[in-house]
């Protein structure tokens, strides 16, 4: 492959697969992408079947290299696709006590992952809900005892990839204790390593011994582990935030660089002293937790330093390419 192509493979971009006539400005966008900025995959959001299927295939025909086709599929298949069903979210299925419902979860859901064209689950949540404050993790959770989430998030691992996906574990090394949304803001944990064994990692830990495939990397700072500041952008040099409405709260106070970007944290914590040897996933790259601090260009990049393997959903991706190969050219990355 040549620079491009490898640059082009690290990155997911997003798309909502509703109907989009071959002649649309959407339609030629994602084309490009696939054609020209050869993109590893595609996440699909939401979307009816029909439309998401014959999207991804004529992807699929316009691509050298097969693309991964991955979608959130926390809920099961009717998270994201209209006309399926949606499975309870986790902290119901924990509440029953009963592991192997959690296996028949991941099982149902990769199977109709595989029906619909999806090789990767970003699933399952694995985050212990021990703040009840969380304005984002909260339901997805399996609980608040962090032992009983290993249980249950070993058990859906098994299932799912058993039916033929990766999943994913997410959001390491733990949503849980955050009262700040990573789409609005950059939350940040202050505990210790010692609690952080104690609590968070646990169900890290029994996902990778469960061979899980992938775990996705959480926008959240953690000045114990990296002490490394960091400040927001000048307001002009943010990317629009994605996921807030005009006029909408942003956190964007100074803070920590985030786990995402932390070497400490992903080529550290995750790969040396958990041994985690799968595939590395940030979240979404236009989150604010990310576009706040960072442009997109420097955002990729460095979240490859950090060791991650897989770059979701860039706010722009022309701009992530365009860093990959500059930061390659001046010997700042490897080939």
């Amino acid at each position: 492959m040549s620079l491009a192509e490898k640059a082009g493979q690290l990155i997911a971009v997003g798309v909502n697969a509703r109907f989009l006539n071959r002649e649309s400005d959407e339609y030629r966008a994602l084309r490009r992408q696939v054609e020209e900025n050869h993109v590893g995959g595609i996440i699909l959001f939401r979307g009816p079947v029909y439309e998401s299927v014959h999207l991804v295939n004529r992807m699929q025909q316009h691509a050298r290299l097969p693309l991964l086709i991955s979608a959130d599929l926390e809920a099961g298949a009717g998270m994201r696709f209209e006309d399926t069903v949606n499975l309870p979210w986790n902290m119901a299925v924990g509440a029953t006590g009963n592991p192997d419902l959690a296996r028949r979860q991941g099982e149902l859901t990769a199977k109709e992952a595989r029906a619909l064209g999806v090789q990767q689950i970003f699933a399952p949540v694995v985050d212990v809900n021990n703040n009840a404050a969380n304005p984002v993790i909260n339901v997805r959770s399996y609980g608040e005892d962090p032992a009983e989430v290993a249980r249950f998030a070993a058990a859906f691992t098994e299932g799912a990839q058993g039916a033929g996906v990766i999943a994913t574990a997410k959001h390491f090394p733990g949503h849980g204790d955050t009262n700040v949304d990573s789409h609005r803001g950059l939350p940040v944990i202050s505990y210790k390593r010692e609690r952080l064994e104690q609590i968070e990692l646990v169900p890290f830990r029994a996902a990778i011994k469960a061979g899980i495939g992938a775990v996705m990397s959480a926008h959240i700072g953690l000045p114990e582990i990296d002490p490394t500041t960091v400040q927001p952008l000048p307001r002009d040099a943010m990317v629009r935030p994605a996921y807030v409405e005009e006029g909408g709260e942003i956190v964007d106070e100074k803070t920590f660089l985030p786990g995402t970007l932390s070497p400490a944290v992903l080529s550290g914590l995750l790969r040396r002293d958990l041994g985690f040897d799968g595939i590395v996933v940030t979240d979404a790259l236009d989150m604010s937790g990310l576009t706040i601090y960072f442009t997109q260009e420097e955002a990729g990049v460095r979240s490859i330093e950090a060791g991650a393997d897989m770059l979701l959903k860039p706010a722009d991706p022309d701009a992530v390419m365009r860093g990959v190969r500059e930061a390659v050219k001046s010997g700042r990355l490897t080939e």
